[in-house]
């Protein structure tokens, strides 16, 4: 059993993502914008994060460029799941280990994570555009 930390503004996606870790005998930490996101991660560091990218209170990617920038928490793997045009330029870009559009097929869904989660990490270097956010 891992531990996901979701973070998505819309109620109804992240509850379905919720929905989806329980189904896969996973726990789930919610946060509805990428400031929560990243306190989250940082007071109780999850086996992967699931990130939007448009979101209040710090965008998935301030959110994903802080985490990559955090050494505590920049090894942790990350999924950018977003409706953003740009979703592969910016999830790549910053450093994210993979990324899905919106809306995805759920079997999708659950593949990506399994591979995330049973994927052996090698050693995060901090990437150049790697900034704080004012927490």
């Amino acid at each position: 059993m891992a531990h996901v930390l979701i973070i998505e503004d819309a109620e109804d996606v992240r509850q379905l993502l919720v929905d989806v870790q329980a189904s896969m005998d996973h726990t789930a930490t919610a946060a509805a914008d990428g400031l929560s996101g990243v306190q989250a991660a940082l007071s109780t560091p999850p086996d992967l994060i699931i990130l939007d990218l448009m979101m209040p209170a710090a965008s998935g990617q301030s959110a994903l460029q802080f985490i990559r920038g955090t050494t505590e928490i920049a090894h942790l793997p990350v999924l950018v799941l977003s409706a953003h045009s740009d979703v592969r330029r910016i999830a790549t870009d910053n450093g994210a280990d993979a990324w899905l559009s919106k809306p995805v097929e759920i079997k999708k869904l659950r593949e990506q994570i399994e591979k995330l989660l049973t994927t052996p990490r090698a050693p995060r270097v901090k990437p150049p555009n790697a900034t704080p956010l004012n927490l």
